[in-house]
């Protein structure tokens, strides 16, 4: 079965994308999760809050990079709303009438420096085409950020590739790789020095807010690695496996 992938860049100065099980420091993945691609393939597109997953919701996703620098940022929140302007002002008004006190707490972020990831996307119908469209032409909708609005995101089309899906064996793969759906050669991967991170991402997000997870291995110098598996899709010498 062939697919159509438009991959493109997707970078930035800072990223964060918000562990779930973080508590008062926000920790971040450090790479942007199917459901992030998601959701940035919606903006791409228009989509509102929570249309993606309905619309695009069987996007398959590939994700390559390599492991960004962190650093902690400490970000000001308040936790009460200022009080609404008053209907009517007069010339003579001084600022800071009816006011009431701040409240605000300081939390520690963990935020990616320079992060730069080459992404995969294949879209049902006629999704796809659009967003060839809009990639190659710089005409996103809304602004694309890297997990956080204020942390703004540049995309930059590369090609758009058709792959076929790969027989069981062993595949050398680019990217992101499903736990569940390999077998590891433990001694190529010493043989290769290769470095590997064990993650666990979110994968889908339903319409009420509800993530399901799923287990990955990321080489994190964004070398290939061999592997035993039926779920690779190809094209000439690269092969690739979906979120």
């Amino acid at each position: 079965m062939a697919e159509s992938i438009v991959r493109f860049w997707l970078k930035g100065k800072f990223a964060h994308f918000l562990k779930a099980e973080s508590g008062v420091t926000a920790l971040t993945y450090p790479v942007p999760p199917r459901t992030v691609i998601m959701g940035l393939v919606g903006a791409i597109l228009g989509l509102e809050k929570d249309e993606p997953q309905q619309r695009i919701g069987s996007i398959k996703v590939i994700v390559e990079g390599t492991l960004p620098v962190t650093h902690w940022h400490k970000v000001k929140l308040r936790k009460d709303p200022p009080n609404a302007l008053p209907y009517s002002i007069t010339s003579r008004q001084q600022g800071g009438e009816n006011t009431k006190p701040e409240k605000a707490t300081l939390i520690r972020q963990e935020w990616l420096f320079n992060p730069q990831y080459i992404i995969g996307v294949a879209l049902p119908p006629p999704y796809q085409d659009e967003l060839e469209k809009r990639l190659q032409n710089r005409q996103w909708h809304y602004t694309p950020c890297l997990g956080l609005s204020e942390l703004l995101a540049d995309l930059e089309y590369i090609e758009t590739v058709t792959v076929e899906k790969l027989p069981y064996g062993i595949h050398n793969i680019q990217g992101m790789i499903r736990q569940d759906q390999v077998k590891l050669d433990i001694t190529a991967m010493y043989e290769d020095s290769l470095s590997i991170h064990m993650l666990r991402l979110p994968r889908a997000v339903t319409s009420d807010r509800v993530f399901s997870h799923a287990p990955y291995f990321f080489e994190t110098r964004g070398r290939k690695v061999k592997l035993e598996t039926d779920a690779a899709y190809g094209e000439g010498e690269r092969a690739w496996m979906f979120l």
